[in-house]
């Protein structure tokens, strides 16, 4: 019975907001990886096409107030109704300062973006904007002539994003990772901003939390209208998702970035064709508590069993890992003493499928 009203519940909600608020386009992905491997991805969560000529995206970069520095690009085309477009980075050859986009990321634009300083040069601490005017004329300085229609980040931190190197979920927290050399290093988070210096002032980060920086997001299948007010704070989780870490075979390391496995599709409510309900359930498919873990243990449940875990560290060192014969549902996992900071734990599922998750130990 419970299962049938939760199930019941996201249906209304997912149908009460479709009636409501699906009037425009909003950001569904956003990737942010190494050099200039970067770009947008936007949604039509509409049941009719959207001329892009009325549109604009534009960078407010460094926790500026105005746009003018940070790029401003004119969309072009048309977005079919539950469809996507993506703009990607457009540099093609590097220079000694500024490396090429990937060509295989560039292969899978709808629109190459235009030189630097365009929007898509973002570095993790820049609010991106998706705004219109009125029959495509370009967008005044102070905005006058600008109708906000969705928004990643805060616009106008000034000084206090300048320096730092993205959003966190954490605030008014501490957290650690390895640096280059395996050392542990201490960052601070103030007000979900991540610190580009350690608490010593010295070290530089980026640190791991840093959810705009170094990472591939998209936006949650409820989501069905962009955000059309400056957050005060920003507060990357409660739209975002982070798409599941890859191991990246050059350096053996688990990374967010470099990762658009999605891009060119999004799976979004508003869509009569979405029946991914069942979607919805499997984001709860593993449950870990504590988190943070704040022993020498922590538990893990799940609707599906559970035939392996593994624990890596921040720089993707295994230092756990246990194979159930028969699979489990739920079990304590001891981990023994660990140096404080952010650890991976990785399960693989009875059906062969995976997901990783992060843990904090304190």
């Amino acid at each position: 019975m419970k299962k049938l009203l939760l199930f019941l519940f996201i249906l209304l909600m997912g149908a009460g907001l479709f009636a409501q608020k699906t009037t425009d386009l909003f950001f569904s992905e956003y990737i942010e990886g190494s050099g200039n491997n970067k770009c947008v991805e936007i949604y039509n969560p509409t049941d009719q096409d959207i001329d892009l000529n009325n549109y604009y995206v534009v960078r407010f970069s460094n926790g500026s107030s105005v746009f003018t520095e940070g790029g401003v690009t004119h969309l072009g085309g048309t977005i079919a109704p539950y469809k996507t477009f993506v703009l990607v980075n457009g540099q093609t050859t590097s220079t000694p300062t500024s490396p090429a986009c990937s060509p295989i990321l560039q292969a899978m634009a709808d629109q190459l973006d235009g030189d630097y300083p365009a929007p898509t040069y973002m570095n993790g601490n820049d609010a991106i904007a998706l705004i219109k005017t009125p029959n495509g004329e370009a967008p005044n300085a102070d905005m006058s002539n600008v109708t906000s229609v969705d928004l990643i980040g805060q616009i106008a931190l000034g000084n206090i994003i300048s320096g730092e190197t993205g959003w966190s979920y954490v605030q008014d927290s501490t957290l650690t990772y390895n640096n280059a050399t395996g050392d542990p290093v201490t960052g601070k988070v103030i007000n979900y901003i991540v610190q580009s210096k350690a608490t010593d002032g010295i070290t530089y980060g980026p640190f791991w939390m840093s959810w705009t920086s170094n990472h591939s997001l998209i936006r949650k299948p409820l989501v069905v209208t962009g955000v059309v007010a400056n957050p005060n704070p920003f507060i990357v989780t409660m739209e975002w998702d982070t798409v599941p870490a890859q191991l990246d075979t050059a350096t053996g390391y688990y990374v967010y970035y470099d990762i658009w496995d999605n891009l060119g599709s999004h799976s979004c409510i508003a869509d009569p064709n979405y029946t991914s309900i069942g979607e919805l359930s499997s984001i709860r498919t593993l449950n870990i508590y504590p988190n943070p873990v704040v022993s020498n243990h922590f538990t893990f449940e799940s609707n599906t069993p559970v035939k392996s875990v593994q624990v890596f560290d921040i720089i993707g060192n295994e230092i756990y890992k246990e194979i159930y014969a028969p699979p489990v549902k739920a079990k304590e996992v001891l981990i023994g003493s660990r140096n404080e900071g952010m650890y991976l734990v990785k399960v693989i599922f009875s059906n062969n499928r995976s997901t990783t998750q992060k843990i904090l130990i304190k």
